[in-house]
C-alpha cells in the first residue's frame, strides 16, 4: 500500500505585508553614539587642559620676567657706576692733556737765543733782542644774524632785536726784534737768510725792517807805559762806516714736541726731558 506525503509549505505563496504594517528590524548599532559622546567629552577636556597649560606657562614667563627685571636693575646700577668712573677717567685725561699742552706750547728763550747766537755770521754784531707787543688789530665788529622771514599773515614780534654774533680774534704770534750792526749790507742779508732757516722762527715773517750806514761808534783807548790812558778822542782814528739794521720776526707756531731735537741741540734739556717723559707716559703722541 502506498502512503501519500504532501508538503503544502513549498507550494504556499509569500504573503505581502499589509499596508501600514512595519517590518520588524534587527538590533541597532550603538557605536556612533558612543563615539559622539566621547568626542563631546574629549574636546572640552582638551580645551581645559590647553588653557591650564597656557596659564602655567604664563606664570613661568611672568616669574622669569620679574627675575630679568631685577637683573636689569642691577646691571643698570653697575652701568651707571661704570659711566661715572669713565667720566672721571676722561676728566683726568683731559687735565693731563691740558697740562701737556701747556708744556708743548712753551718756547724756551734760552734755546731761542742760543739758536740765534749760533747763526750770527762773521762781521755781524747783535746789540739787543727784545720781545715786541702783539700787533693791534681792530676789534671784530658784531655780525647781526639774519632772522628768517616771517610767514605770510604772521605779525612781526616788536622789540626783539637781532642777536649779534661775536667773531673771536685769532691769537697773535709772539714778535721779536733783533737790532745790531754789521760791516756791510751783504752780511746783513746773510744773517737774514740764516735766521729764516731757524726752526724757532717763522721764515715768512723774518724780514729786514731798517738798515742804514752810520759812523762807527767804536771808541779805542791806549794805555801808555807810565799808566796813563789816552782815549780815541785825543787821537784821530778813522773807522769805516757800519750798517745798523733792525730785523723783525715771529716765533714759530710749531709745538715744542716737534722741536725736540733742536731743544737738545741748544741745550734746553729741561723742557726736552719733560716732553720726553710725557711721550713715555703716552700723554703726548710722538
Amino acid at each position: 500500500m502506498y502512503a501519500l506525503d504532501i508538503n503544502f509549505l513549498n507550494d504556499r505563496a509569500e504573503r505581502q505585508p499589509e499596508p501600514g504594517q512595519r517590518k520588524p528590524k534587527g538590533p541597532v548599532n550603538q557605536a556612533p553614539f558612543y563615539i559622539g559622546l566621547a568626542a563631546a567629552i574629549a574636546l572640552p577636556a582638551l580645551a581645559l587642559g590647553a588653557w591650564a597649560l597656557l596659564q602655567s606657562q604664563n606664570s613661568t614667563l611672568e616669574q622669569r620676567q620679574a627675575a630679568l627685571d631685577s637683573e636689569l636693575a642691577v646691571i643698570q646700577t653697575q652701568q651707571a657706576e661704570v659711566d661715572a668712573i669713565t667720566q672721571r677717567v676722561k676728566d683726568y685725561e683731559d687735565d693731563n692733556t691740558a697740562l701737556a699742552t701747556v708744556f708743548d706750547r712753551i718756547k724756551p728763550w734760552s734755546g731761542i737765543l742760543q739758536d740765534i747766537r749760533d747763526r750770527v755770521p762773521n762781521g755781524v754784531q747783535i746789540s739787543m733782542i727784545e720781545q715786541l707787543p702783539p700787533e693791534e688789530t681792530p676789534a671784530a665788529a658784531p655780525v647781526a644774524t639774519a632772522s628768517p622771514s616771517p610767514s605770510p599773515g604772521a605779525s612781526p614780534s616788536p622789540g626783539v632785536p637781532a642777536v649779534p654774533e661775536i667773531v673771536a680774534a685769532a691769537p697773535q704770534p709772539q714778535r721779536i726784534r733783533v737790532t745790531g750792526r754789521a760791516k756791510s749790507f751783504s752780511e746783513v742779508n746773510d744773517f737774514i737768510l740764516t735766521l729764516q732757516r731757524s726752526p724757532f722762527l717763522t721764515s715768512e715773517d723774518t724780514k729786514l725792517t731798517t738798515s742804514k750806514l752810520i759812523d762807527n761808534p767804536t771808541k779805542i783807548s791806549f794805555e801808555e807805559k807810565n799808566g796813563q790812558t789816552t782815549s780815541s778822542d785825543q787821537v784821530e782814528i778813522k773807522f769805516p762806516q757800519v750798517v745798523e739794521y733792525t730785523i723783525d720776526t715771529t716765533l714759530t707756531e710749531l709745538p715744542a714736541s716737534a722741536l725736540l731735537q733742536d731743544l737738545e741741540r741748544t741745550l734746553s734739556v729741561g723742557l726736552a726731558s719733560r716732553i720726553q717723559a710725557l711721550r713715555d707716559r703716552g700723554v703726548l703722541k710722538p
